[in-house]
């Protein structure tokens, strides 16, 4: 109990580097590229990379998506139904792997768990879900947070990335770096990480032992 009362001081580890990302969008579905370097080469299609994936029924080679979150504090209704606590989780989708990683509890090392997957309905669920709206940024009504989640403290995230750079980064957190959605961009968010976590979730539950699990520093 006592971490979440400081839940909101600190964002989760592997949430927090998506949470300083700048808030503000370009042009819809692209998004400037940051390289290893940490200098912004030129706009990425998002969009058309997509749309490329759902056609060929896979996603497009060297993508990889990426999604977790590390929330507290439920609300009434979800301690009624026997929600934890703290919801924890952090995941990878590639094109034919889901990964869960795991923290470590005592030397702070993680590791990976793999379960083989098939990702030709992705890049759909993407854009059905409108990945490239909620990053524009467009939205109507009040700032809100974590709708659909049952909590309403922490951070989650969806990363999009292509050959080892981050093309899109969608991420609400009230931690000490501020960033919420607008009603009808916090909904879509919400919906669109619940559908990908339920991918996810469902997969490691129908398949009981790891596929392949390897160490992670």
């Amino acid at each position: 109990m006592k971490a979440l009362r400081h839940i909101t001081a600190i964002v989760c580890t592997f949430v927090a580097p998506l949470a300083i990302a700048d808030p503000k969008a370009g042009p819809a579905g692209a998004e400037p590229v940051r390289s290893k370097d940490s200098k912004k080469s030129e706009p990425v299609d998002v969009r058309a990379l997509l749309e490329n994936g759902m056609a060929s029924g896979s996603l497009p080679e060297g993508m990889v998506i990426r999604f977790g979150a590390c929330l507290g504090g439920p609300d009434e209704k979800a301690a009624k139904n026997g929600a934890p606590n703290e919801l924890r989780e952090n995941w990878e989708f590639t094109a034919n792997q889901v990964r869960r990683i795991v923290p470590g509890e005592e030397d702070n090392a993680s590791h990976t768990e793999s379960r083989s997957f098939d990702s030709k309905d992705l890049c759909k669920v993407l854009l059905d879900g409108k990945a490239i709206e909620i990053r524009a940024r467009k939205g109507e009504g009040p700032e809100v947070g974590f709708v659909g989640s049952g909590y309403h403290l922490g951070s989650r995230s969806i990363e999009v990335v292509w050959k080892g750079e981050t093309v899109l980064t969608l991420v609400e957190t009230n931690g000490p770096f501020l960033q919420l959605y607008r009603e009808s961009d916090a909904r879509a968010f919400g919906a669109l990480y619940e559908k990908l976590a339920r991918k996810a979730r469902v997969i490691f539950q129908a398949q009981a032992k790891p596929a392949n699990a390897r160490a992670c520093l």
